[in-house]
């Protein structure tokens, strides 16, 4: 009887591996302190001690063990991801792959940031929770368990990271050879999962925003369709990166007027820098949070924000005083990246991130006080351009492992307006999208600016390059004005009286100069009735505001002058490749 239980016990456990993809929960918890980003929550060891990560890398998953706080030296907050205590675990193997700890730098981001410390490679269970059902255990998950870690600023300020990583393949299992008996076989999860029945080694993933509610997925095997939008451009893995052709960068409004003194902007990507050729390659990668560009091309879309650089971060901070920073961050407008799709020369593929996802906030230990920014920055010597979260947070990539080089699907992803309820698809070679619309999955998230007869203008938003956007306005519609109608009856009033005093002038003198006189107020009127009214330009972007009663104010000079109108527009804002390192490990 209890060999029969075992089986079933067995057999349920088989049957509900192989029902198709597994979803990664997310956490209820937001973190970083250059985010905020979304996490997910897993558990380590036995007992199990829980922890938050961010979802992204290959081979092992990094996770901060609690001496990385011991350096009392560096700012706080320390571990707010949670952090993991081996010496509390019973299942934690930390002998079997046998490396010296102290020969191991940790970078956790291709080497786009200064981060550094000190590892060394583990094994143990790891704990995925599931909604009624006991938790996913995958046994022997390979690990880098980092003992100190810390970035430095570009003054030199250093701060102690906060999150650590879950990694999402390549291989089936990562091997560690020995000096003595056979390898070492380390879990990986997309893999192990895929042994035990799962549809592929393989996952989709899109990052979400955590500010404007949009939920992470992350699927394994699979993916949610609904979070794909759109055309989608699959490609091979590059040295289990994904790596594309960037073809240029935009600026475009999706609907109503633009907060920018232009509708839209292409060729951004190579402004300034004429040594660019037509396409640069960029990887994709979760585990950086910026937008890795070239300078120039940073600088150029900096010009046209309100924006200031800061040395200190090597970031553009946002002007939040400045009267376009609210149009900017709340209307329909956002930043374009044309990709070459699917490795073909006349096919390309437009991911838009709506500058509301772009508006990020610094916080401590990298700041002292909450500080909007822009997250563009340059690579570091000899780094290579990446798109991190921040773009992610727009965009759909889908990994499959199971070939030689991998292959990957890249899409644009969707706003506030996801449906809650998954369409759970089998990832393979080729994606599907949605019938859903990029617009709608972002209707009532954002205030679109109404059209006016006027153009809108920004103010003169300055970059680091001291590069500025001109200001440029529309006349008004032609015809009188209120201004220009006032100024003629002011000017007929005043011609009467004239009139008359030349009439008593001329009675009492007899005087032949009256024609003369006639004539000349004839033309002081006939200048006086013209339908040409001067024009006042719009500057800047306004609040709101109700109707004001308007101001009759007299005219300096002595001769009559036309008074002009100036009309006004009410603007209603909104609410407010580098080749890899792998993690803790020398060798293979």
């Amino acid at each position: 009887m209890l060999g029969i239980l075992i089986l079933l016990f067995a057999l349920s456990y088989v049957t509900a591996l192989d029902t198709g993809p597994v979803q990664i929960i997310p956490s209820s918890h937001a973190l970083g302190s250059d985010g905020p980003w979304q996490t997910v929550n897993v558990s380590l060891g036995d007992p199990p001690q829980s922890v938050q990560l961010f979802p992204g890398g290959i081979f092992e998953s990094v996770i901060l063990s609690n001496g990385i706080c011991s350096n009392t030296s560096l700012p706080k907050p320390c571990g707010s991801g949670g952090l993991y205590d081996d010496s509390k675990s019973d299942t934690i193997d930390d002998t079997s792959i046998g490396f010296n700890s102290n020969n191991n730098v940790t970078s956790m981001d291709d080497g786009q940031t200064q981060t550094v410390g000190i590892s060394m490679p583990i094994m143990d269970q790891l704990q995925i929770p599931r909604v009624g059902f006991s938790n996913w255990v995958v046994p022997n998950l390979s690990i880098s368990l980092v003992n100190e870690i810390y970035t430095t600023l570009p003054d030199g300020t250093s701060y102690p990271v906060q999150v650590g990583n879950l990694a999402l393949g390549s291989a089936i299992n990562q091997s560690f050879t020995t000096d003595f008996g056979p390898s070492i076989n380390a879990s990986l999860i997309p893999g192990w999962f895929y042994e035990q029945g799962v549809t592929g080694n393989t996952y989709g993933l899109h990052i979400g925003s955590a500010a404007m509610g949009i939920p992470l997925s992350l699927w394994l095997g699979g993916y949610d369709r609904s979070r794909v939008l759109g055309p989608v451009s699959s490609q091979p893995c590059f040295q289990n990166r994904l790596r594309i052709d960037l073809l240029d960068v935009g600026i475009g409004v999706d609907n109503g007027a633009s907060p920018f003194n232009f509708s839209s902007k292409r060729n951004i990507l190579d402004q300034g820098n004429s040594s660019m050729g037509d396409s640069t390659s960029v990887i994709i990668n979760s585990l950086s949070p910026y937008l890795h560009l070239p300078k120039s091309t940073c600088d150029a879309i900096a010009s046209y924000l309100p924006v200031t650089y800061r040395p200190k971060f090597q970031l553009y901070v946002w002007d939040v005083n400045d009267a376009a920073y609210g149009p900017i961050i709340t209307s329909p407008s956002f930043l374009s990246f044309t990709f070459r799709a699917s490795n073909l020369q006349q096919s390309n593929l437009t991911i838009k991130v709506p500058f509301q996802l772009l508006n990020l906030t610094l916080e401590a230990p990298i700041s002292s006080k909450p500080t909007q920014y822009f997250p563009c920055r340059p690579p570091l010597a000899g780094g290579g351009y990446t798109l991190g979260r921040a773009f992610l947070q727009a965009a759909f990539v889908g990994v499959d492992w199971n070939s030689d080089t991998g292959s990957w699907s890249l899409a644009q992803a969707p706003g506030p307006n996801t449906a809650r309820t998954p369409q759970q698809e089998i990832l393979t070679t080729t994606v599907s999208s949605s019938s859903n619309t990029w617009s709608d999955s972002w209707a009532g998230h954002w205030t679109p600016i109404e059209e006016t007869s006027s153009t809108i203008n920004s103010t003169n938003a300055t970059a680091s390059s001291g590069n500025t956007v001109s200001t440029e306005s529309s006349a008004p519609k032609a015809g009188l004005t209120t201004g220009a109608k006032a100024g003629i009856g002011v000017g007929c009033g005043v011609v009467g009286a004239l009139l008359i005093g030349i009439g008593l002038y001329l009675y009492r003198s007899h005087s032949h100069s009256r024609l003369a006189s006639v004539s000349s107020s004839q033309q002081t009127a006939s200048a006086m009735t013209s339908d040409d009214p001067s024009t006042i330009p719009l500057k800047g972007y306004y609040q709101p505001q109700a109707p004001q009663e308007q101001t009759i104010a007299e005219a300096p000079g002595s001769e009559p002058v036309e008074l002009t109108g100036a009309e006004q527009v009410a603007i209603e804002l909104g609410n407010g490749q580098v080749a890899r390192q792998e993690l803790g490990v020398n060798s293979r």
